[in-house]
């Protein structure tokens, strides 16, 4: 780790994800509200992100903006690189590349195909599985028409979170909704897989309180039977 005046550079760990130590994480969760203007997160020598290190990302790009503060990524490897193609968050980024500076050319809300559903159904529960970035309101548009899709399929439904990288909080109400339609209706909602970063912000709204979370997809379908 270093710094100047107004800018930090955090060293990013080998592998950024579920095995990350949760101190690492707190610490860059911590930088948001730290007295850097400039953040830089140093990915040379990361060679390996999932879903729970791309939530951490979009999260701290959310608060920092929000802030007008900026966040930069250094030098990630191919592979990373590759990966916020894929998910299509690297628009959200200023990058120091080894060939210049690439600059941020989005934002989160125009991000519309960040987010992927897929469904298929397991006995008399529909499973929806969430990929990417569910983002307001594009994300949650996309993701309103998947739910009332579901919801003419089963009264069970199953938001399986494993592949998501983050939830806007603006997309609560779309969560909210769902469930309940299903209430109202005899039916019920569970989710499952659900990141850290995605953890937090349903405890911070007290949704998990309405919404049963569960560690896995077989406990979340056991507690049906």
């Amino acid at each position: 780790m270093a710094g100047t005046e107004d800018t930090f550079v955090f060293q990013m760990p080998k592998q950024f994800g579920t095995a990350t130590p949760q101190q690492t994480i707190t610490q860059l969760q911590d930088l948001v509200n730290s007295k850097w203007e400039n953040i830089i997160l140093d990915l040379s020598e990361t060679a390996m992100i999932d879903s729970s290190g791309i939530g951490v990302l979009v999260f701290m790009y959310k608060e920092l903006t929000a802030k007008s503060k900026a966040l930069v990524l250094r030098k990630p490897q191919r592979d990373i690189y590759n990966v916020l193609i894929e998910t299509g968050i690297d628009r959200l980024f200023d990058m120091e590349m080894s060939s210049g500076v690439r600059k941020a050319n989005a934002e989160l809300g125009e991000l519309e195909t960040a987010l992927n559903v897929t469904e298929e159904m397991a006995g008399n529960v529909c499973i929806l599985s969430l990929s990417g970035v569910m983002n307001y309101p594009a994300g949650s548009m996309y993701f309103k028409k998947n739910m009332f899709l579901a919801l003419s399929e089963s009264k069970r439904i199953l938001l399986d979170f494993k592949e998501l990288a983050f939830f806007d909080s603006l997309s609560i109400g779309s969560i909210l909704r769902l469930s309940r339609l299903l209430t109202d209706n005899g039916g019920s909602l569970r989710i499952c897989n659900a990141n850290q970063v995605i953890k937090g912000i349903f405890e911070s709204l007290g949704i998990d309180s309405i919404v049963p979370f569960f560690d896995t997809r077989e406990e979340a379908l056991s507690d049906w039977e």
